[in-house]
């Protein structure tokens, strides 16, 4: 695993470079409708979906950098996929990035979002949980700093409160939070299946 002071230099030269693709993407998608993305698809490439990702070495359809607006037109997207990105992301990047989400989804269209919970951390801390990712940890609290924080490379965490209230703040007015089995039990998203999202994972469906 790199260190993520060369991760975060490599992404903020990224998202400058990204720019010339970035706009032929959008004279490329202007007109297209129904769209099936996965944004910040990481090594979960899957066939049928617009793959989208800032890493230039994994597989994927289009190179972006979600912090810069997205090249899709307004309401273009039937279903939009998002599983454990956003915590990479600044509040302050973070929020855009759902405004954007919620321009591009189509008035029927669902965005499924899947973050780290907070409420793991909790668990973690209580003795019920362990967690010994990126680093091996003896002790409740020392593991969930290490869940929590990941060596920097979570920017910040979420649980169902501030999730809402950031959607909210982007526009979206139906927020349903999946239970533990619907993060645990494939769903069809128009033809695609998704779920089977890490356990402990906070997963949301939103819709405009």
């Amino acid at each position: 695993m790199l260190a993520q002071s060369v991760e975060d230099l490599y992404f903020l030269t990224t998202s400058f470079a990204v720019f010339p693709n970035t706009f032929w993407k959008r004279v490329v998608y202007r007109n297209k409708r129904d769209l099936i993305l996965q944004l910040g698809s990481g090594d979960d490439h899957r066939e049928g979906m617009v793959n989208v990702d800032g890493n230039f070495a994994r597989k994927k359809d289009m190179w972006l950098d979600l912090r810069n607006r997205l090249p899709f037109g307004q309401k273009s997207a039937k279903v939009i996929y998002c599983c454990h990105m956003l915590e990479h992301l600044l509040p302050e990047d973070a929020l855009p990035l759902l405004r954007e989400m919620h321009r591009v989804l189509s008035d029927d269209g669902i965005l499924r979002l899947a973050v780290p919970s907070f409420e793991r951390c909790l668990d973690i801390v209580a003795g019920r949980e362990t967690s010994h990712w990126p680093r091996e940890l003896k002790g409740e609290r020392s593991q969930a700093i290490n869940y929590l924080f990941c060596d920097g490379q979570y920017k910040y965490a979420y649980c169902f409160e501030n999730l809402s209230q950031f959607a909210e703040q982007a526009g979206f007015t139906r927020i349903h939070h999946c239970s533990e089995l619907d993060g645990l039990v494939e769903k069809d998203y128009s033809g695609i299946m998704l779920g089977k999202e890490n356990p402990g994972s906070l997963v949301v469906e939103l819709q405009r």
